[in-house]
């Protein structure tokens, strides 16, 4: 016998019934404060360090920027609840907030591939090479997000249409599911190459102490990131099987900011406390370090630079 189907008016839908619970303004707030707090931080050590290596964590920036956005939508959401019209504000907090951390991993993606040229692991192959590495992964990320963005639309469009189809808010969440799916398995074969690039022999950046900050920060983003890629999954998983009774990950406030929030946030802390502006050295990064073979080479612990100086590496400009 199948279900009656599910109607009801949009216009007059109250926060809580979009998110099974009644979301916290306290945390709302919290949330777009410090998210705004962390971005700002980051720009500032871009303009402030200027490091041409480092331009990439710009990215980071515009992952914040959509994290404030996406809780600014949801504080839309509750003070206008029951006053007007939701569903944009929605639909617009699920596709940033869900969306966003991609971007964040492609700053991942690039720093490693940035690590590869100053260690001249990118001479050993072409697919070493920091293009190959941070636009190999970066398109893999691509295709994930287009493939979660037409899941999260469909699913968020259909359920704030007023007469959701059961069918269509599943396919919606199996597509997104899709699209999770596949984020952690390019994930997963990005954090082995990492763990490669960094154990290997010829890796003439191992010694210097920059080496093992960086991938520091980088294993750390990715277990962050992981956590929170792997309760999106659970959620949108459970979703899909079980709608329109879901409960559980989908309707727990508590869930959300411990898996979603708390490691996102996480990640940003890590950007800026092991942050590729002031880690990546000045020069054009495949001159750093000349090959021992040519008689030359460069004094690890004289090459250090402190967080608080910023000092250039050497007088060599970077060159595009």
């Amino acid at each position: 016998m199948s279900s009656p189907p599910i109607s009801y008016n949009v216009s007059s839908l109250e926060v809580q019934q979009y998110f099974g619970y009644y979301p916290s303004l306290a945390l709302a707030g919290t949330a777009t404060a410090l998210f705004g707090t962390v971005t700002c931080i980051i720009l500032a050590q871009i303009l402030w360090l200027r490091n041409k290596n480092a331009r990439y964590m710009f990215l980071v920036v515009i992952t914040g920027m959509a994290e404030v956005g996406g809780y600014g939508a949801l504080i839309f959401m509750i003070l206008q609840s029951g006053d007007t019209s939701l569903y944009s504000a929605y639909v617009a907090m699920q596709c940033l907030i869900v969306l966003s951390p991609n971007i964040l991993q492609a700053a991942t993606y690039t720093t490693v591939g940035k690590i590869s040229t100053v260690g001249k692991m990118d001479s050993k192959s072409k697919w070493l090479k920091p293009k190959m590495i941070s636009w190999g992964f970066v398109l893999l990320d691509l295709v994930c997000l287009i493939i979660q963005a037409i899941g999260i639309s469909i699913w968020a469009s259909e359920k704030s249409s007023g007469t959701p189809s059961v069918s269509v808010v599943k396919l919606g969440s199996w597509i997104t599911v899709g699209g999770l799916g596949g984020q952690l398995v390019s994930f997963s074969l990005f954090t082995v190459l990492a763990v490669w690039i960094q154990r290997h022999p010829e890796n003439k950046y191992r010694a210097y102490k920059q080496h093992r900050l960086l991938f520091a920060g980088v294993y750390g983003v990715i277990v962050l990131i992981s956590i929170r890629n792997i309760f999106r999954f659970v959620e949108f998983t459970q979703s899909a099987i079980s709608y329109p009774d879901e409960g559980g990950v989908a309707e727990n406030q508590a869930l959300f900011y411990s898996l979603e929030s708390l490691p996102i946030l996480l990640a940003f802390i890590v950007f800026i406390v092991l942050s590729p502006t002031y880690l990546l050295p000045k020069t054009r990064l495949d001159e750093f370090i000349t090959d021992s073979s040519e008689g030359v080479s460069v004094d690890p612990e004289k090459a250090e630079i402190s967080q608080e100086s910023g000092e250039e590496f050497s007088n060599i400009n970077l060159e595009e």
